[in-house]
């Protein structure tokens, strides 16, 4: 059966043999025999567990020894014995047998799900906050049969995967480059904030303009949804802000602040986990800019009812875990 697994993937590769080579013309019920009468070592019995004819086991294992040019099976009055041949093939049958047996369980499973049993949920780094490790234990709880794939992606990867069906939903940010063949359904404001030394003169206040910044070396994401909205912010406000540096990773500019270089930009959600005595969260404000944290899925159904059902029990469940966090800052 599918066991109940969490996987973490940012992308996955299948080898598969070409579906076209001619295969032998055995089939699983004659492997099933040999395997039988291998554990049984008895015509008669092996006849009678597989509810066949003895002429009918007889013929099947001639038939095996034909097709793999060899011979198995000694068959004498005390019973049945293996050959040195079929000693060494045995395994490889059983193998054969057992992949076999979990195959067709998979596949009625399958469709009993109306699916593969996997849910393939996508999420931006910053926003896995939200879910480790409530949400794994939920799902593992009310949906014990349904295997999970957690794909780690930026915001833009993201909506690609979206729209060609790599992943069944996702959790991210919004903004003018979610195409409409994307839904979305809002989670969450998280605005944005500065990562800035304890020590700096910035950090006597919880919060602070925008202007403040002006002549500060600003560390900022290279790209992706964090970078357009700050760049359309300075922009459309004339700040006086210099980008001295732009980056794709977080931890860089954490560095870039520890070593006096710069002070750091990024949604308040990426600070979640910060842990650092030299570093500070500075709140920006006049203007306030925040990035809208979704879930986003395509309009249509999802490939199966347990799939949706799952859609809408995380959203539920999101909802119900931002009230209580909101209520409790009150």
């Amino acid at each position: 059966m599918l066991s109940k697994r969490f996987l973490f993937l940012a992308g996955s590769l299948t080898i598969m043999s070409e579906p076209w080579r001619r295969l032998p013309a055995l089939s699983l019920k004659q492997i099933q025999y040999f395997v039988t009468l291998a554990q049984l070592r008895s015509f008669t019995d092996t006849a009678n567990r597989l509810a066949i004819s003895q002429p009918a086991l007889s013929s099947a294992l001639r038939q095996i020894e034909s097709v793999l040019g060899g011979k198995l099976l000694n068959r004498t009055a005390q019973g049945v014995s293996l050959t040195e041949q079929g000693e060494a093939v045995l395994p490889y049958a059983e193998r054969l047998l057992n992949t076999a047996h979990s195959a067709f369980d998979d596949m009625q499973q399958i469709m009993r799900q109306g699916g593969d049993g996997t849910l393939r949920i996508g999420l931006v780094p910053s926003v896995s906050t939200l879910l480790f490790p409530v949400v794994p234990q939920l799902l593992s709880e009310y949906f014990p049969d349904m295997r999970v794939e957690f794909h780690d992606l930026t915001n833009d990867a993201l909506l690609l995967e979206l729209e060609n069906g790599s992943v069944d939903f996702g959790i991210g940010a919004t903004d003018s480059t979610v195409p409409d063949s994307v839904a979305i359904y809002p989670l969450l404001e998280d605005p944005f904030v500065a990562v800035i030394r304890r020590d700096d003169p910035l950090s006597e206040g919880h919060n602070i303009p925008w202007r403040q910044l002006a002549k500060r070396d600003i560390a900022l994401f290279s790209k992706g949804n964090v970078s357009r909205l700050v760049s359309s912010l300075i922009e459309s406000n004339r700040l006086n802000l210099r980008v001295s540096y732009r980056v794709d990773f977080q931890e860089t500019l954490y560095g870039l602040v520890r070593s006096r270089l710069a002070l750091a930009i990024l949604p308040e959600l990426y600070t979640a986990t910060l842990n650092d005595d030299e570093l500070t969260v500075i709140h920006l404000q006049q203007p306030t800019l925040s990035r809208t944290v979704a879930m986003m899925r395509k309009p249509a159904p999802l490939r199966s009812p347990k799939t949706e059902q799952c859609f809408q029990f995380l959203l539920q469940t999101f909802h119900r875990q931002i009230k209580e966090k909101a209520e409790r800052n009150i």
